[in-house]
């Protein structure tokens, strides 16, 4: 996705860098605590029928990683490259 804007009567061209991580969750491992979605800050899950984990709103992740960190089965693991 890119942007322009004006700058000094040029068009002036920026690529917009979508700083998301890719989720992805082993639902082999995963035992359906819910533990991720509890402490998720931004909503980004919600719970299937089994209670395992959904990416319901991926857009919202902010990569705090706790989802990844409190996961007692070691089921999530968010990939990428952070810009910061």
């Amino acid at each position: 996705m890119s942007t322009s804007a004006k700058d000094d009567g040029r068009d002036v061209r920026q690529e917009q860098v979508l700083d998301l991580p890719e989720i992805a969750i082993n639902r082999k491992w995963c035992k359906g605590c819910g533990i991720c979605i509890a402490v998720c800050p931004q909503d980004v899950y919600t719970a299937d029928r089994d209670g395992k984990p959904v990416i319901a709103q991926p857009d919202l992740c902010i990569w705090c990683e706790r989802c990844d960190m409190y996961c007692p089965d070691f089921a999530i693991n968010l990939a990428g490259k952070k810009l910061w």
